[in-house]
């Protein structure tokens, strides 16, 4: 009987200390990645077998193939509970941890509609990690995206559009069709499978380029390169400049900017060119790819973490306008409240707010 007693009272203690540790994980990991007035989500997951099953507010995967763990997890902004239900947009978020700072930092955002449901798994050589979604864009739509880790940044290497999509994920391949899961690579309506020399997902079945529809109501759009687009190289080349000065030269970086990294003119760059760019394009995942690659190499340079709120608030305060531009006031209200939670007297921030009202 008394051993009887001390085992239940050594479950109990265990429980509560339990269950207040994983609330603190769940605060804890809050406070260091998700912006202000957000709300965790339950993750869904797409099981091996094609079930969608919830692992809690967050999860820990190897996203990079690196083994390390990875913080996956999904928030959305506040709002009353009576409107929990309503339509809303979501934010997936991949946080990776920075020893240095002993925190969680958020390296990749994809936003859009609701998330039907995540995977993360390995190709069959083991070579990639992959982590695929999917979502409705609240227009009508439901949309896979896939993305890899490669040349140390999550890049996009698939995405998959239609009225009404299914999917069947197996090791080698991502089966899709617009009428019911496919069962096998023949009751589908396009075989995405791994091309290593072009670094993304293609199509077998179709000779698909980007923005345009296949032979189905799935649109199969190719990944497109995160390079300026010659459109705007040309546009800048025919702009009045001032008289050059001679300067050392510069080389092409890993990214857009130059090398030697000019934190401040690539931001105007940013704010300039690629964010009126890629919005107008309705690019806005591959912004935020190129825009976290900046970020994160200034990040490298050790500037200060004043300054460095500035420079993201300022790029925040650009999309906003650029949305603002294309007349949707609710999304720009969304990333001007974003760019003010990083400065909230930043000039930029301030001047789109005053449009707002």
């Amino acid at each position: 009987m008394v051993k009887g007693l001390k085992a239940f009272i050594v479950m109990a203690v265990l429980a509560w200390t339990v269950i207040p540790i994983r609330a603190w994980a769940q605060d804890s990991l809050a406070d260091s990645v998700l912006p202000k007035d957000h709300l965790l989500e339950n993750l869904p997951w797409l099981s091996d077998d094609g079930k969608i099953e919830s692992k809690g507010l967050f999860d820990f995967e190897d996203v990079r193939g690196l083994n390390q763990r990875d913080l996956v997890l999904i928030y959305r902004q506040s709002v009353p509970v009576s409107d929990l239900d309503k339509p809303h947009s979501q934010t997936l978020a991949v946080c990776f941890y920075d020893p240095t700072q002993k925190k969680y930092i958020k390296n990749f955002t994809d936003d859009g509609g609701p998330i039907l449901w995540v995977k993360v798994y390995t190709d069959p050589e083991k070579r990639h990690v992959f982590l695929l979604s999917q979502r409705d864009d609240l227009k009508g739509n439901q949309v896979i995206r896939g993305y890899a880790y490669l040349a140390g940044t999550l890049k996009q290497v698939l995405e998959v559009a239609s009225p009404q999509l299914y999917a069947s994920v197996t090791a080698s391949q991502v089966l899709c069709s617009a009428k019911e899961a496919p069962k096998d690579s023949a009751s589908a309506e396009h075989t995405f499978s791994w091309d290593e020399t072009q670094s993304q997902f293609v199509d077998k079945m179709v000779v698909a380029s980007a923005g345009t529809w296949s032979g189905s109501s799935i649109r199969v759009a190719t990944p497109v390169p995160t390079a300026v687009p010659a459109a705007a190289i040309a546009a800048a080349a025919s702009t009045p400049s001032a008289p050059a000065v001679v300067s050392a030269p510069k080389k092409q970086g890993k990214g857009w900017w130059d090398e030697p990294l000019d934190a401040q003119a690539s931001l105007t760059k940013l704010k300039t060119e690629l964010v009126p760019a890629r919005i107008q394009a309705n690019k806005i995942v591959q912004l935020g790819q190129e825009a976290t690659a900046f970020f994160n190499e200034v990040h490298k340079t050790g500037i200060a973490k004043k300054d460095f709120a500035s420079m993201r608030a300022t790029y925040y305060a650009a999309v906003a306008q650029a949305i603002l531009d294309k007349g949707d006031k609710k999304g720009a209200a969304f990333y001007v409240k974003t760019a003010m939670s990083f400065q909230a007297d930043n000039p930029d921030a301030l001047a789109v707010q005053a449009k707002l009202k």
